[in-house]
């Protein structure tokens, strides 16, 4: 992680990261949605921000890391959720007024307009930030690892899918990949 964030600091600026089609396509979903986009920002634009400011990341263990590193490298929201957390069916769906919940490292953040995931108890999970309800820790088992593509081609989704799953396999202790889907 340390070398990709020192090549980003190096190389990106926020003019960089505001002009980079991955992050746009991802902020012209927000809008569509009615969500804004610059109070509101998707993780990876977050990420990104920080690492270009030197401002580093928290290291929370090697799935949490493999996560950024993935967002970063990919320019996507990335979002890992402990599936004995959440109760099946998961679904994907639009945040409704007044729906909150207690983000990682934040307050409460507004689902109002944002893309969720949710499960049967509600909402878990979002390109802009993740609960502290699914969230990953040093006793997780079994993980989801989510990425949120809004403008990828069917293949560059599955070349992205097919590198999470090489970057699992390689630095996560007897991880094994249990399912893979692009929806």
């Amino acid at each position: 992680m340390n070398p990709l964030l020192a090549q980003i600091e190096q190389q990106d600026t926020l003019e960089t990261i505001r002009e980079n089609p991955t992050i746009q396509a991802t902020k012209r979903v927000y809008k569509a949605l009615g969500k804004d986009p610059a109070r509101f920002r998707p993780s990876s634009d977050s990420l990104w921000r920080r690492a270009a400011k030197g401002q580093g990341l928290y290291q929370v263990n090697a799935l949490v890391d493999l996560n950024n590193a993935v967002s970063l490298l990919t320019h996507l929201p990335f979002g890992s959720y402990d599936l004995d957390k959440v109760t099946a069916p998961l679904r994907l769906t639009v945040g409704q007024a007044d729906q909150t919940y207690p983000g990682i490292g934040k307050k409460a953040i507004d689902l109002n307009h944002l893309m969720v995931l949710a499960d049967s108890v509600g909402p878990f999970g979002s390109p802009t930030s993740d609960s502290t309800r699914a969230m990953i820790t040093e006793t997780t088992q079994h993980a989801l690892i989510v990425g949120y593509g809004f403008a990828q081609s069917t293949g560059q989704q599955a070349v992205i899918q097919q590198e999470v799953a090489t970057m699992v396999t390689q630095y996560l202790m007897d991880a094994k990949i249990v399912q893979q889907w692009i929806v």
